[in-house]
């Protein structure tokens, strides 16, 4: 979408001055197909910029959403029970007046004082609303995320034996290929190949293609950087120092993956068909950063209705996860997601997530909990011992964080 610039900006900037705030995280209208990485031109940043303007113009003083329905595909999954939206007009259709929110990281990190608090403030209610977002202007080019994404499409067309010290590797090894969640575990095969390694502290890569390490490498480490800043404006908007969230989750010595997901085609039904690629399922660790080569796929959960996620030329998609949920005491949830693949053309994703320190004892902040205790979600857990869990099981949409969550007896005190 290009914005025309029009008087009416110098106009909002003097309404501005008069006591508008200006909003830097805005909720678009549901956007054409994007087109493959690669294809956005010099001026994408501008148009981006002007989209979260002009959205803000539209606005006023509130968030904007729109009032056009968000297309969505029914995906269902067979033959593995997960948590769906339970109403009987929740079953894979999706409209209504929301748009996934759009922040603006180059004024998140270096805008004015009053305009980074007002966006630290609507990234906020982005994490506690959707739990989902699109950053845009994040300094990471397209020639990287390109080069990341063909390197990996590589590695999927090598021959098996190429890659068989990898296939079917356990949940907690540093270089795993394959095809579902882990099918050893799950006892099926979703419409679904990947490639994870571990990526921080210590990069872990195959060592075909040859030039997939220098690309990973840069890669991981550019987008370690986003993430971070983004943590820091995270615990800003509980209410906490920029620090807070970092130092309790160990994350300057932050656990990080970096995955490379190809779904193709269904394999049967023809070009019309739906299928699951993944299931319902939250993110075992902090924040999930995802971008796709142009076909959609990528589904979240909100307010009970699926909403298919189309994403801005050269945005990325932010996905909360289960240690931020634990550490927010559940003001921020991890939310739920999954990918359903569909049509003639092969979907792949890219993914960079960050977590805590393997060895760190995740739990709520105390300055999000009160002095007596009252209100405390959830108990502390090693985050090793956390991944190892939800790894190893069935994916089961949110069920992971059971074993974290503080049961209640109705006829006493909470039971940690």
């Amino acid at each position: 979408m290009i914005v025309t610039v029009h008087p009416i900006i110098s106009e909002h900037r003097d309404a501005t001055a008069h006591g508008k705030r200006l909003h830097l995280l805005a909720l678009r209208k549901p956007a054409a197909p994007v087109a493959p990485p690669g294809s956005v031109d010099s001026s994408a940043r501008l148009q981006n910029r002007l989209l979260s303007l002009y959205c803000t113009i539209m606005a006023g003083t509130s968030l904007h959403r729109s009032t056009d329905p968000i297309p969505c595909t029914n995906g269902e999954h067979n033959g593995h029970e997960h948590a769906l939206p339970s109403s009987p007009s929740d079953t894979g259709t999706c409209g209504g007046d929301d748009g996934i929110p759009v922040v603006d990281f180059d004024v998140l990190v270096n805008g004015a004082a009053d305009q980074r608090a007002q966006a630290i403030q609507d990234l906020g209610r982005a994490c506690e609303d959707w739990g989902f977002f699109m950053v845009i202007n994040h300094g990471v080019t397209e020639k990287l995320k390109e080069a990341i994404m063909e390197t990996c499409k590589e590695l999927f067309s090598l021959p098996e034996e190429e890659k068989a010290e990898y296939l079917e590797a356990g949940p907690m090894d540093p270089i795993r290929i394959g095809t579902g969640f882990f099918s050893v575990v799950d006892g099926i095969r979703y419409c679904r190949d990947y490639l994870k390694m571990f990526a921080h502290p210590e990069l872990h890569c195959p060592a075909k293609p040859a030039k997939l390490r220098d690309v990973a490498a840069e890669y991981s480490a550019k987008t370690r950087d986003l993430l971070l800043q983004l943590a820091k404006a995270i615990s800003e908007s509980l209410g906490l120092d920029g620090g807070r969230i970092s130092v309790a989750m160990g994350l300057d010595s932050c656990f990080q993956i970096l995955v490379a997901n190809h779904y193709p085609p269904p394999y049967t039904g023809g070009p019309d068909s739906v299928g699951m690629g993944l299931p319902a399922h939250s993110d075992h660790g902090f924040l999930t950063l995802l971008f796709q080569n142009g076909v959609d796929g990528l589904q979240v959960e909100h307010d009970g209705r699926w909403h298919l996620a189309k994403p801005l030329p050269g945005a990325f998609f932010v996905i909360t996860g289960d240690q931020l949920e634990i550490v927010s005491n559940g003001k921020y949830k991890g939310v739920l997601h999954r990918a359903v693949v569909g049509g003639e053309r092969a979907r792949m994703s890219m993914v960079s997530m960050i977590s805590p320190c393997l060895d760190a004892v995740v739990e709520p902040v105390p300055e999000l909990v009160a002095p007596d205790g009252q209100g405390l979600e959830f108990r502390g857990v090693r985050y090793r011992d956390y991944m190892e869990h939800q790894q190893s099981n069935k994916l089961n949409g949110k069920a992971a964080l059971d074993i974290a969550r503080v049961q209640r007896d109705t006829t006493g005190p909470a039971e940690k």
